[in-house]
């Protein structure tokens, strides 16, 4: 083998042994962003959950006081609904 074909081989090992490295870590966070997304929705679905639970008879939602306060709260969890995995 030439001094040339060595160097390049070399080099070939670094970029590969470089690349695999780089690969992996980018495969772990993607797969802790997954993780944390997936926790989001799981949050934004349970609160979902508990406001339709907490006014299931339509009691705060026709009050006039409480009422404006309830259908903001609402509006917000309808923003965060966007945000849920489907």
């Amino acid at each position: 083998m030439t001094t040339l074909s060595i160097i390049l081989l070399v080099l070939l090992t670094i970029v590969i042994t470089s690349s695999f490295f780089i690969i992996k870590n980018l495969i772990y966070k993607s797969e802790t962003l997954e993780d944390f997304i997936s926790k989001q929705s799981e949050a934004i679905q349970a609160c979902d959950q508990r406001l339709k639970q907490i006014d299931d008879k339509g009691i705060f939602y026709s009050d006039d006081q409480i009422g404006w306060f309830f259908k903001e709260v609402q509006k917000i969890q309808e923003a965060l609904n966007e945000f849920t995995l489907k």
